[in-house]
């Protein structure tokens, strides 16, 4: 196995920290993303604890704000020669409307905008790899989401729930035009099954799977040979399987990409 340079964000708990871990003990190096430094620090150290030898960095950013998103991206791309893989995992639940410092609601700005913004700053240096790779965790409920354009903020009528939803076919969306539009890297987007995080129970207030589970296809999207050259799909359980509708159209994909542009469109290298 050819050993890679990894970006996880969301990787101080939860499915993020799993998936770290699993990619340490393969050989990889790895790149933690964490909004907090004292957090990040002890992952490092959990890291180290699993996978004895391991090459771990940290950077750490607030996702709710895109110029800290921006001065991550920036940091990164000084300090790697190259970036292999990225995988946007970082992910909140919002029970009740909250507002992003650069004005979005905080569900969007954290699911969906950052990684977009994220993801656009270091495609130069993913190209760098010979196999970039970019894998985003979207849901299962997805399905159950919509994007409104008159609305992207949920400023009508709140709900957590279909705020998350929206976020996740975000998600899908992103990964899927990403495909089209940069044919040298692959990009998937996955539902990582029903996993015991803190997200879950604030969301949902139930119980679920390990996150070692939940880890399981990122690790696979970001490091298997079966999967290279494989772009546009969306995987469950290792396997690719049919997104909704609303996630494999086309227009949809492109009008949303149009708008996150529009988005974060006051950032460096956008």
């Amino acid at each position: 196995m050819i050993m890679k340079t990894i970006l996880i964000t969301g990787a101080t708990d939860g499915i993020g920290l799993a998936t770290a871990k699993e990619l340490a003990r393969q050989g990889h190096e790895i790149v933690l993303h964490g909004r907090d430094e004292d957090k990040l620090l002890s992952a490092r150290d959990m890291m180290h604890v699993a996978a004895p030898g391991a090459t771990v960095q940290t950077v750490c950013a607030d996702f709710s704000d895109l110029a800290a998103v921006a001065r991550m991206a920036h940091e990164i791309d000084a300090r790697l020669p190259r970036l292999d893989v990225l995988i946007n995992n970082a992910g909140v639940y919002a029970t009740e409307r909250k507002m992003s410092r650069d004005g979005y609601e905080m569900t969007l700005a954290v699911n969906h905008l950052a990684h977009f913004l994220l993801t656009s700053l270091l495609l130069p240096l993913l190209k760098k790899s010979a196999s970039p790779r970019v894998v985003t965790v979207s849901s299962m409920v997805h399905s159950g989401g919509r994007i409104d354009f008159d609305d992207m903020n949920c400023a009508r009528n709140f709900n957590g729930y279909h705020a998350y939803a929206n976020s996740k076919l975000a998600n899908a969306l992103f990964a899927n035009e990403l495909a089209r539009r940069e044919p040298q890297l692959t990009s998937n987007s996955l539902h990582p099954g029903v996993i015991g995080t803190k997200l879950l129970h604030a969301a949902f207030s139930m119980r679920g799977d390990s996150v070692a589970a939940g880890a399981r296809t990122s690790v696979y999207l970001a490091t298997s040979g079966e999967v290279a050259g494989v772009s546009g799909k969306y995987f469950d359980n290792c396997r690719p399987v049919a997104a909704s509708a609303q996630a494999q159209d086309q227009q949809l994909a492109k009008r949303l990409w149009a708008w996150s542009e529009q988005a974060v469109a006051r950032y460096p290298g956008n």
